[in-house]
């Protein structure tokens, strides 16, 4: 997490929110639409929705892993002015 902009966490959080809400909500009512379309009763649904929530984990995965990469590129971004300050 960004110490010095908590504007950057709150967009992280947001897209986090964001990135997990749309793929569950969307492969719902897909899988919803399908059972209705073709009268499987809820098997659509069911399938559907699981594939909703490995997205979701995959892309809270993924967000997660970039803003670790980008925190420990900023910190060492952050040694590297320090230790050139103190020469």
């Amino acid at each position: 997490m960004n110490k010095k902009n908590p504007w950057a966490n709150l967009a992280l959080l947001t897209q986090l929110g964001i990135s997990m809400f749309v793929p569950i909500a969307g492969c719902f009512f897909i899988g919803k639409y399908l059972d209705s379309r073709f009268g499987t009763g809820n098997l659509f649904l069911f399938i559907m929705t699981i594939m909703g929530v490995l997205a979701a984990l995959r892309n809270m995965f993924v967000i997660g892993t970039r803003a670790s990469r980008n925190n420990e590129k900023d910190s060492e971004e952050d040694n590297g002015n320090d230790s050139e300050s103190k020469l």
